[in-house]
């Protein structure tokens, strides 16, 4: 019997934002009201396959926050009124 493993993202400095099951989609939204979904994969704790390229997951953070780029589980809805999940 194998367990589903869990992806855990964090923001660039280790603190918890939520979790993915893996073989989950990860929906990057950019300033300009692009959204872009990508596949992730289960890596490791401190990795993450990303439309099968690994990466660190606080690397990942890092670049999303220098670029302005806010990330959310694709299951995630935003609610009117409510401030932007994933923001850091």
């Amino acid at each position: 019997m194998s367990s589903r493993k869990i992806i855990s993202f964090t923001d660039s400095r280790g603190n918890p934002l939520f979790s993915l099951p893996d073989s989950s989609f990860l929906r990057l939204e950019y300033g300009n009201g692009d959204c872009v979904c990508v596949f992730c994969r289960y890596h490791s704790e401190e990795q993450v396959e990303m439309d099968g390229k690994c990466r660190s997951i606080r690397q990942f953070a890092k670049q999303m926050e220098k670029n302005g780029i806010r990330y959310r589980p694709m299951s995630e809805t935003k609610r009117k009124g409510e401030g932007t999940y994933g923001k850091i």
